[in-house]
């Protein structure tokens, strides 16, 4: 078995940029430091957090006096950020600053009157953070044919996209925002250098691969989007640890490639590239 894996695959920067922080920031205090919601979406990496006294905390309203609570790497809106500085606790912000780069288009462009098109998942951490930067109002797309539902309400528009969105699928929104708005209409490719390169990077190893794997947490959006465009080209297995192989499924090809989501760590990969290897 030939087992090929992608180097753009695990911790993003600013995944390991927030993981460091909560690491630090639990050595720093020498006690139990938390997080507004999960600092990353991968299971594996939460509990290794948990182990070394960093929690998820469900409602920072009710922590003691003098808490620290760390800022997740997804971005919060600008109301829960006044919310949170209000609570009589320490605040430490791990916010990914490419999401905080995307917090700043959108405020520009809000500041003079842009209404923001996002494409994005709705529910997702991230994108609920940048909607609360879009003053002059916003609207979240998650396809091309979402953009026709679009109401600016009369203003000009600005597109940006959550970090983590498939570069073509923002190209292809990107036209049609054009094409309904003008030219006039502003687009930001605010897409992080470093899913570019991990979706880049699928179509190289997909010219010597029989298949793939991907891992990562089913709560990772990343990941799944990543295993879609995986699926675009080869067989496609996703998985959130190495537990979850099924060798006698993957005994048929000859030839694996492995990638991972931003939110993979790097001991998860490791343990499913040794596994496939023992095929």
């Amino acid at each position: 078995m030939k087992v090929d894996v992608a180097q753009s695959a695990g911790f993003c920067w600013g995944v390991r940029r927030a993981v460091e922080i909560a690491h630090k920031t639990a050595e720093k205090f020498g006690t139990e430091v938390f997080t507004d919601g999960p600092l990353i979406h991968n299971r594996a990496m939460m509990q290794k957090l948990e182990e070394s006294g960093v929690k998820v905390c469900k409602d920072p309203a009710t922590l003691p006096e003098n808490s620290v609570l760390i800022i997740r790497a997804h971005g919060i809106p600008p109301e829960r950020q006044r919310f949170l500085e209000s609570l009589p606790i320490q605040l430490v912000d791990a916010t990914c600053l490419d999401v905080r780069r995307i917090h700043n288009v959108i405020s520009k462009y809000a500041e003079k009157g842009y209404f923001c098109i996002i494409l994005g998942d709705k529910s997702h951490a991230e994108v609920i953070g940048l909607m609360g930067y879009a003053i002059a109002g916003g609207f979240v797309v998650s396809n091309v044919a979402e953009v026709a539902d679009v109401d600016n309400q009369g203003k000009p528009v600005c597109l940006v996209a959550q970090s983590t969105q498939a570069q073509a699928l923002f190209d292809e929104v990107a036209a049609a925002v054009k094409e309904k708005f003008g030219e006039t209409a502003i687009v930001e490719n605010t897409i992080c250098r470093a899913t570019q390169s991990r979706q880049g990077e699928l179509k190289s190893l997909a010219e010597s691969a029989d298949a793939f794997v991907i891992v990562g947490s089913p709560e990772s959006a990343n990941t799944q989007r990543l295993a879609l465009l995986a699926k675009a080209l080869l067989p496609t297995y996703v998985v959130d640890s190495a537990e979850q192989l099924d060798l006698a499924e993957l005994g048929q090809y000859k030839h694996i490639a492995i990638s991972a989501g931003a939110s993979s760590p790097d001991f998860a990969i490791k343990a499913v590239e040794e596994k496939i290897r023992t095929i």
